[in-house]
């Protein structure tokens, strides 16, 4: 038999002549830990003692706990641990401290243990069995149950295993727990059920005395792509559709056969750049047998997108099944067409390779900077680095179960995720004008619309542009009947804002012969919808910026021609939305990072920033050489069916620039226009993307994500070790200190100040308060 053991991410396969071998050699590993084990517990023990008044604990308090998850991470040789309180061997929900410890000392330490426990128990035996508390779950998700609940496993007293039948797909762990509120401690039966239709997996504290249930947390992190109402995006919005390089940035993987044609890495989107052949992605550290393995042996076990790390499939009909999965051949090749004018169901092959591919980049980029087997990430097989096995990722392309969204779903670490990607109903489109000559000129550019009139036209309604003339004093205002009216007869006739009622102009140059009305804003910023009714106007119309139209009117005494279009109708698919699929996976990791791996329970409170990191882990591998900290980068531009520099579906772009993004820590506060979860992670990103920009100006900007030495890769180390730091259920003020920790254990220190800047920036400097985390309307 075949063993691959790891020493330092280095691996060796060793051939053994039968288990035995093994067996001692597991059980050296095994006894090696229990020993380092037993001294970090003996350390914490010491340090409840001698910090019990700090802490407001009490002797009881510090005395009932146990470890429930650990690792030491490769980089930093730092043990993480997180221990749960508990009460009479019944452990208290989400209870945790997180603490890290090196050279037998403790570093760091998060407490989230509740004071006073044994005076606050409001009682030690249930009044109704498990089975009364599925039904109860049921009750109130409005389940109706038609099957009976059927025993699958008794594990140990209080925690038994129910098969899930017709209420949940995956089966019904009920275990009894302690639940903190305001006024007690109540003993709660703790369950989780995954809805069939796939969007919800409830995580539910049922009272184990009355049958309420108390609290629930999805496990389905829904990412609700909100259109964004309230951008100011004030820069020039002429930009042609950029040409960035989307070269792989993996080292090599002898002899690096497989070969996936995909938006690669960089390219956020096939708006920001061309499909490439991507040869031996795979890292030799993380994925060390390639993207097809399973067994830790030389030589792949699948011709299809299905590996150690993935299982990426089509899954159309929503049936929650195998659907269809591309097949490379036995030479892994994996290059399939792709033509967007046709339905995105006769570009799947294409669609789920780049699923897959991006997934797998992913998981080996974040490997390397923590996000390995002993701190909880989705592998099938852990190749005996620790953590639990059986757990790599279900990637569903094209999802039949919902539209423009996408989700993922992290339950704890041996249970498999699941990715689902949808389509997108094709949105009005922003850059309806296209200027095609003079070339000077030529391009997309960012409009809005009128409400009266027709829809823009679906194919391309092209003529001359032509300013109007109406005699006046403001003659390019267009309000009075035009004196050129036999120019603008046949063309799009372009008139300036200003002194009378948009529909006004607009009849006018209708009433002139005009196709098509360009009104060109006369103040500065972005321009606006135009309102007013007027059933009698047949031509579309629309408006752009002043500094768009200053660029085309400069061109008049050449021949300017001009495209209006609208949406195709054309539904896009959200699989080739790559900062989208960063997005949903950065779900996973950080419910895998916070509170410890088997515990993916801790970014429920209100002032999460679970979204933030999502948003910023698809920022992160989506960046190009020459980009800069203050251009805007919006998020998701691809599926809402914008171009690259599109305004994206966030409430700003991203960026340095407070003219563009001015978001602090007092907006999370905004209830009426910043939404919960994902407004509020919207203002945490903004700072981690500051935080990155100071660091590249410190430390430059390396194009290898993978083990590169500038400020982008410092920035994820410190993010990605921030995250094993932090407490459960952390607000704003808990991340940035868990960051300042990071950089203290990575660094030395040498960013303090850089981070305290940083954030100050953004009003979370060293005065600001969070609160309760537990509220989003309480920070200062």
């Amino acid at each position: 038999m075949f063993i691959s053991i790891q020493f330092s991410r280095k691996t060796i396969v060793y051939s053994m002549k039968t288990a035995l071998s093994f067996g001692i050699i597991f059980l050296f590993a095994l006894l090696h830990s229990n020993i380092i084990g037993q001294a970090s517990e003996k350390l914490i023990s010491n340090y409840l003692v001698e910090h019990k008044i700090d802490l407001k604990l009490t002797e009881t308090d510090i005395n009932n706990w146990s470890v429930y998850d650990s690792h030491i991470s490769e980089k930093t040789g730092i043990e993480h641990l997180y221990i749960r309180q508990n009460h009479q061997g019944i452990e208290l929900y989400n209870a945790v401290a997180t603490i890290a410890i090196k050279n037998s000392a403790i570093i760091h330490f998060e407490n989230r243990f509740i004071s006073n426990v044994s005076g606050k128990i409001n009682t030690e035996s249930p009044k109704i069995s498990p089975k009364m508390a599925i039904q109860s779950a049921c009750n109130h998700l409005g389940i109706q149950n038609t099957t009976k609940i059927k025993l699958k496993e008794k594990v140990k007293e209080n925690y038994i295993i129910f098969k899930g039948g017709n209420i949940s797909l995956e089966n019904i762990p009920v275990q009894l727990y302690y639940f903190p509120t305001d006024l007690d401690i109540k003993l709660v039966w703790d369950l989780s059920i995954y809805l069939p239709s796939k969007k919800h997996w409830w995580s539910m504290r049922v009272d184990a005395q009355t049958g309420e249930v108390l609290d629930q947390v999805d496990w389905v992190v829904s990412c609700t792509f909100e259109s964004n109402n309230t951008v100011d995006f004030s820069v020039s919005t002429k930009k042609s559709i950029p040409s960035k390089s989307s070269l792989s940035l993996a080292p090599a993987l002898p002899p690096g056969t497989d070969q996936y044609r995909v938006y690669g890495i960089p390219t956020e989107s096939p708006n920001h750049g061309p499909r490439s052949l991507i040869i031996g992605p795979a890292d030799t550290i993380a994925s060390p047998f390639g993207w097809h393995d399973d067994n830790g042996v030389s030589g792949a076990e699948y011709t299809v997108t299905q590996g150690n790390n993935v299982r990426a499939t089509e899954d159309i009909n929503n049936n929650n099944g195998v659907g269809f999965m591309p097949d490379g051949g036995v030479n892994l090749n994996f290059d399939f067409p792709l033509n967007f004018n046709n339905t995105p169901v006769s570009n799947q092959s294409a669609a789920i390779t780049n699923l897959f591919y991006w997934n797998n980049i992913m998981h080996d980029v974040y490997y390397q900077y923590g996000f390995d087997e002993a701190s909880g990430n989705f592998q099938g097989n852990n190749y005996g680095n620790g953590g639990i096995a059986s757990d790599y990722v279900y990637a569903e392309a094209m999802d039949g179960g919902g539209s423009n969204n996408a989700n993922f779903a992290t339950p704890s670490d041996g249970n498999h995720p699941r990715m689902q990607m949808y389509l997108w109903t094709a949105a009005v489109n922003p850059y309806s004008l296209t200027i095609n000559s003079p070339a000077l000129i030529a391009g997309q550019y960012y409009t809005t619309g009128a409400s009266f009139g027709p829809s823009l036209p679906t194919t391309p309604l092209t003529g001359n542009l032509i300013l109007v003339n109406d005699g006046s004093g403001s003659p390019s205002e267009g309000c009075s009947t035009l004196i050129n009216a036999s120019s603008v007869s046949g063309k799009i006739a372009l008139i300036y804002r200003g002194n009378c009622n948009f529909t006004q102009k607009v009849q006018n140059a209708q009433n002139a012969g005009a196709i098509g009305v360009i009104v060109i804003n006369n103040t500065s910023g972005s321009p606006i919808n135009m309102g007013g009714s007027a059933p009698t106007i047949t031509i579309p119309s629309i408006m752009i910026s002043d500094v768009d139209g200053a660029l085309i009117v400069a061109q008049l005494s050449n021949t300017v021609n001009a495209s209006i279009q609208g949406s195709t109708g054309q539904q896009i698919d959200g699989d080739f939305d790559n900062g989208i699929i960063a997005h949903e996976y950065g779900h996973g990791i950080s419910n895998r990072l916070t509170g410890g791996a088997s515990n993916t329970n801790c970014l429920g409170n209100a002032e999460h920033m679970g979204e933030g990191w999502s948003d910023w882990f698809g920022l992160m591998l989506t960046m190009q050489p020459g980009d800069s900290g203050t251009e805007g980068r919006g998020m998701g531009t691809y599926a809402k069916g914008q171009l690259a520099n599109g305004a994206g579906i966030r409430p700003t772009p991203y960026s340095t620039d407070f003219a563009i993004n001015p978001s602090t820590y007092s907006t999370t506060n905004n209830t009426a226009t910043i939404s919960a979860p994902h407004g509020i992670g919207y203002v945490w990103c903004t700072m981690l993307w500051d935080l990155n920009w100071a660091l590249i100006d410190r430390y430059g900007f390396d194009d290898n994500v993978y083990s590169g030495s500038g400020g982008n890769n410092k920035a994820m180390e410190l993010v990605i070790e921030a995250l094993k730091l932090q407490p459960c259920s952390p607000g704003f003020v808990d991340g940035r200190n868990a960051i300042l920790a990071a950089d203290m254990l990575l660094n030395n220190g040498a960013n303090q100040c850089l981070i305290w800047n940083v954030f100050a920036n953004r009003g979370l400097g060293f005065s600001a308060s969070q609160g309760s985390a537990s509220s989003r309307t309480d920070q200062i």
